[in-house]
């Protein structure tokens, strides 16, 4: 059985970036400063963003929340 954290939804940067209306460099910042939540997946370094750390809370924080190993 998956654990909840594997059935959480995943966006590319680019589907991040088109549902907050933001470039794709501005997602990039706010994965690196810790203000959404994501990583990357395999040998191919694409970036995963958890859909449900994209809320406005978290992307106008002062302080970061999430710790990405990117």
């Amino acid at each position: 059985m998956k654990s909840e954290k594997e059935l959480r939804t995943l966006w590319t940067v680019k589907e991040t970036a088109t549902y907050i209306r933001k470039s794709a460099r501005t997602v990039s910042r706010r994965l690196k400063c810790g203000r959404i939540e994501g990583f990357k997946e395999g040998k191919n370094g694409n970036i995963l963003i958890y859909a449900d750390t994209v809320i406005e809370e978290n992307l106008n924080s002062i302080k970061p929340k999430f710790k990405n190993n990117l």
